[in-house]
């Protein structure tokens, strides 16, 4: 009988031993769980600074783009007011006319995006 106590005695050695290594082996693949997604989070961190950065980059060049244009538009409207204006001179445009072209500018200035 005494030898049956010890099989049993190895074989509950052993289970407890096995038992310990799976808990070890848990910890250990918890922990590198952990660190992949501590990684994973890193990586998405630096994608959306990426995609901020050339998103900025967009905007900044299409401002410039735009504020070019508009500059260029604006010129051109100045070229034929100031021919506008000169030729009004000119003709000595009453007040009623005057306001009159005035107001045709504005509209024409409102719906130039249209």
């Amino acid at each position: 009988m005494n030898n049956k106590i010890r099989n049993a005695s190895v074989q509950t050695d052993n289970a407890i031993q096995r038992v310990l290594q799976a808990e070890r082996d848990a910890e250990q693949a918890i922990l590198e769980c952990e660190q992949e997604a501590r990684q994973i989070i890193t990586d998405a961190r630096k994608r959306a600074q990426a995609i901020n950065s050339r998103t900025d980059q967009r905007i900044t060049n299409l401002e410039m783009r735009y504020g070019h244009k508009l500059d260029r538009e604006i010129k051109a409207i100045e070229r034929e007011g100031a021919a506008e204006l000169r030729l009004d001179a000119n003709n000595r445009v009453d007040a009623d006319s005057l306001q009159a072209a005035i107001e045709d500018l504005a509209m024409e200035l409102c719906l130039a995006d249209e």
